[in-house]
């Protein structure tokens, strides 16, 4: 891995954002407060720049960047029949990060992307030395103990940074791009991330990692006996590894496999069983709003009222959990939020950055990576409704559109 800092120099506000973006990406896994402070900076150097008719010319060239822009302006425009106002304009607030990826667009060199992307897997080096600091009980940082190991973020959206961090570092061992002694180091930190990774408490960011393991196998080998192959021997040796020698995670597989069987007989009061309970509430609420959804902000002004009707007899743990937080299903989500119609506008957006152009074959992999660990983890949590990891998703589709020859060239 290049050490990304040689040669520091700053000539125009291009290269400031450059770097700030590189610092960006380095607090992302260690600082919320450091992530307000980069994106709010990098943001306002943009403006200050000037030149805004010209960008935002060169923003509607851009098919990718008018389907963000079509999915985020729809949902801010649910809040005109939204009713709790204070949530709407708070979720609309975690909206406004994605103005980055316009900026970074619009600014940064496909060249630089490598170097943000490294700058990440630093970050996330240092985040799991304190993970282990915990984990071995050496210090309690940020009060966490060592059946918490997630230093800086909650255990589900850490478990999917460390799933993105595995994968991404799992595509470039896979590459031919690097020298033996980067590979050795890139090996280490792959196992060190990895074992992170079951011993944290996220089993949203360990399904997300096993699809991503499939999906960086067949992009490298293609699908063929040889894929499957190598598919097999790493999930199966990571898992069953992991299974074996990891008590906190055999324990969670056994919880896993209790809730599983819970909801055969019925039962919804646990983990699996409450993200169960809400698909068949967003059922309910799609039924009475299936175009539009209820709005940004009244997704638990319409939980409850489905829960009132008692129509699915929930047990009282699980209607008091359901009536005070979101769907931990960012599908869902934006069914009840902004309807069928809001779903497609979701689809089509991921869909553009998923058939980027890019030359470049290991950023090429990678955005399909990086899409394959969120669109998995979309399953099981709303990651748009949480800083980090609506940061994370925001920043790499910007470095991928970047990326895209096609995309620069529009632009």
């Amino acid at each position: 891995m290049p050490f990304f800092l040689n040669n520091f120099k700053v000539t125009n506000k291009e290269q400031i954002i450059f770097y700030m973006t590189l610092a960006l990406a380095f607090i992302l896994p260690l600082s919320r407060a450091g992530i307000s402070l980069f994106v709010i900076s990098i943001i306002v150097v943009w403006f200050l720049d000037g030149g805004l008719k010209e960008k935002f010319l060169r923003i509607k060239k851009s098919k990718v960047l008018m389907a963000v822009v079509l999915f985020v302006s729809f949902q801010v425009f649910t809040i005109m029949y939204s009713s709790d106002y204070k949530m709407a304009l708070n979720i609309i607030r975690l909206y406004a990060y994605w103005l980055l990826i316009f900026v970074l667009v619009t600014t940064l060199k496909k060249e630089q992307v490598p170097l943000i992307i490294t700058a990440f897997l630093y970050g996330m080096f240092i985040s799991e030395i304190c993970a282990y600091i915990i984990f071995f009980d050496i210090y309690p940082i940020n009060g966490k103990a060592s059946d918490y190991p997630s230093p800086f973020m909650h255990h589900i959206e850490y478990s999917v940074f460390l799933a993105l961090g595995a994968a991404l570092l799992l595509n470039r061992l896979f590459s031919s791009d690097y020298s033996k002694k980067e590979k050795a180091f890139m090996a280490f930190f792959f196992i060190t991330i990895t074992v992170n990774l079951f011993i944290s408490n996220g089993r949203t960011g360990q399904l997300a990692f096993l699809a991503a393991v499939l999906v960086t196998t067949v992009l490298h080998f293609k699908i063929s006996l040889k894929s499957l192959a190598i598919f097999s021997f790493l999930s199966v040796s990571i898992f069953y590894g992991a299974y074996k020698t990891l008590p906190l995670f055999e324990t969670r597989v056994h919880a896993a496999q209790k809730d599983i069987h819970g909801i055969l007989e019925g039962n919804f009061n646990s983990s699996w069983g409450i993200r169960s309970a809400y698909w068949l509430i967003a059922y309910e609420v799609l039924k009475e709003n299936p175009l539009l959804g209820v709005g940004i902000g009244d997704y638990k002004n319409a939980t409850k009222k489905v829960l009132e009707t008692n129509r699915y007899d929930f047990p009282k743990p699980v209607v008091d959990f359901c009536s005070g937080y979101h769907y931990h299903n960012q599908y869902l989500m934006i069914l009840v939020q902004s309807g069928i119609l809001g779903f497609l506008m979701m689809v089509y957006m991921l869909y553009k950055q998923a058939t980027l152009k890019i030359d470049n074959q290991e950023l090429k992999k990678m955005n399909v990576i990086f899409l394959s660990i969120f669109i998995s983890a979309f399953m099981a949590e709303s990651l748009w409704l949480r800083q980090f990891s609506m940061t994370a998703f925001v920043l790499f589709c910007a470095l991928m559109i970047a990326s895209s020859k096609k995309e620069k060239n529009e632009l």
